[in-house]
């Protein structure tokens, strides 16, 4: 069983999508090599990422099918599923079979699956631009510390880049050592290791006293209910919120 192993970029998967179709024998799944524990009868492939084939599945999405399966794709390479480089081939090759009219074809469970998936990585991207919370660090610049299910930072960064335009701001994914970092002119993602991390949760956090104040002046004693805001934000986001701290 032929199994294809890739250096877990959005390029390197459409590489590995590309040699895909062009190999006698295509493989059962392809996944990021730093995730996958081989079968004892797997034959390991280990892609190298190139920008050219890359380019090309790019381009033939684009002009056989359309820009929003290309869409469709890297949203699935952004989500948590473990399977995500398997369903993106397989979605890929249904997508050249039907063309533009894919995105009917909600009977096939290959369509029906990258649209759940769609849907509930832009639900968690929607979720986050709620949740966010920042701390000041030494008054020159905002931090957020965030552990999301699916790799959300390029989703969000529109929202808080126009919502923060006039701030300096970083939004650390602590779990996947990434962060988005805002200059008051553009963003971009950026690698930050969890040291970094320690680092601005140990200093003097005045922006986290704003928002306790914020929050208990919009707040009615009377009509506080803990437990319903605890229901309404899942559990795992709690730590990075200065509300309930």
């Amino acid at each position: 069983m032929k199994t294809f192993l890739y250096d877990g970029t959005f390029e390197g998967l459409l590489t590995a999508i590309y040699d895909s179709f062009y190999s006698k024998v295509p493989p059962i799944g392809i996944f990021k090599s730093e995730n996958y524990s081989a079968l004892l009868l797997d034959e390991i492939i280990y892609i190298k990422t190139d920008e050219i084939k890359a380019k090309k599945v790019m381009n033939a999405i684009i002009t056989k099918i359309d820009s929003k399966t290309l869409q469709n794709l890297y949203i699935v390479f952004l989500s948590n599923n473990k399977d995500a480089g398997t369903i993106a081939l397989k979605y890929t090759k249904t997508a050249f079979k039907l063309g533009k009219d894919i995105h009917a074809f909600l009977n096939l469970d290959i369509v029906k699956m990258v649209e759940d998936i769609r849907r509930r990585v832009y639900l968690e991207a929607h979720r986050f631009e709620g949740f966010i919370r920042f701390s000041l660090i030494e008054n020159k610049f905002l931090y957020s510390s965030i552990e999301p299910d699916n790799d959300i930072l390029e989703l969000i960064a529109p929202h808080f880049s126009s919502r923060f335009s006039n701030e300096y701001f970083i939004i650390h994914d602590i779990n996947r050592e990434k962060a988005l970092i805002y200059n008051k002119r553009s963003w971009e993602i950026t690698h930050m290791t969890v040291d970094d991390y320690i680092l601005f949760k140990s200093t003097k956090d005045e922006y986290v006293d704003l928002w306790k104040c914020y929050f208990e002046s919009t707040t009615i004693n009377e009509r506080k209910n803990p437990k319903l805001q605890k229901r309404m934000i899942p559990i795992r986001y709690w730590k990075h919120l200065s509300e309930f701290q």
